[in-house]
């Protein structure tokens, strides 16, 4: 899997996501083992650290248990609704792309808004030198 480029999460982070989409989708079983860290790093193309890091996050969320010279097995899946609760970063890049053109518009408005009551602002050009 080569990881997205234009997410803005971490490798890591997207690492251990597609290992529990693996995990959720049944594709690893409940009681199998993960592939080793240099199939990982064979299939990621990342560093042992940042895979590391990324089996770090399933253990502390407690689906797989790592033990030295066994590999890291699967001792659960995650909850059903935790999967469905997390926007997807497509979602997260839409929607902060909603909020800055609201935020925009409210600038553009307000701004409309204060010359309305103030006046217009002076230019760069117009301004007075500050005194230093």
């Amino acid at each position: 899997m080569a990881l997205d480029a234009s997410d803005p999460r971490p490798a890591y982070q997207q690492i251990a996501d597609d290992l529990r989409r693996a995990i959720t989708s049944d594709e690893v079983a409940v009681g199998d083992k993960l592939p080793s860290l240099s199939e990982l790093q064979k299939k990621y193309d990342r560093a042992v650290m940042t895979l590391q890091k990324a089996l770090d996050v399933l253990r502390h969320e407690g689906l797989v248990v790592s033990r030295q010279g066994e590999g890291t097995t699967v001792v659960r899946k995650p909850e059903a609704h935790a999967a469905e609760d997390v926007p997807s970063p497509r979602e997260l890049r839409e929607l902060l792309s909603r909020i800055d053109s609201t935020l925009s518009d409210l600038n553009q408005r307000v701004s409309a808004v204060e010359a309305e009551v103030f006046g217009p602002t002076p230019t760069d050009s117009q301004r007075e030198p500050d005194a230093r």
